[in-house]
């Protein structure tokens, strides 16, 4: 317990630090995902500033991904559906938003001619595979068949 603070300045002091390197690294892993939808849509033909606005980014990423904006508009749905307070509503919504999710970004591996591993990668550390798709190797492909 010697580890505590003992008054409220040092309390706020350490809040402060605190706060201040989880908004540093927020803004850093922002700024990288920035530039690797800009470098993403880029490579799939697409302007990269259009990864700059919101909402709009996200259909030109499942377009690029080879699948229908709907999906998008399914899963934003899905998400308002999950305020209801019903744990059977909100199980439903919850496992269609992850289906769509993983559909999503496998489309998105195909896209690129990459596989299951990488849908892996996309799902689970989104922000590194979307920089190796875009300022990899990889190149656009389109919409292959799942």
């Amino acid at each position: 317990m010697d580890n505590l603070p003992t008054n409220l300045d040092e309390l706020y002091t350490l809040v402060g630090a605190y706060l201040g390197v989880v908004v540093t690294i927020t803004l850093v892993i922002a700024i990288l995902q920035i530039v690797a939808m800009w470098k993403l849509f880029t490579k799939a033909g697409e302007k990269g500033w259009k990864s700059l606005i919101p909402i709009y980014n996200m259909f030109v990423y499942y377009k690029v991904s080879g699948i229908s904006p709907w999906f998008l508009v399914l899963a934003f749905g899905l998400s308002i559906l999950s305020a209801i307070e019903n744990e059977i509503v909100i199980a439903i919504a919850l496992i269609g938003t992850m289906i769509i999710v993983i559909y999503q970004n496998h489309s998105l591996a195909k896209s690129f001619g990459k596989g299951l591993g990488y849908t892996l990668g996309l799902l689970f550390f989104n922000t590194i595979f979307l920089l190796i798709l875009g300022l990899g190797s990889a190149q656009y492909v389109g919409k292959k068949e799942l």
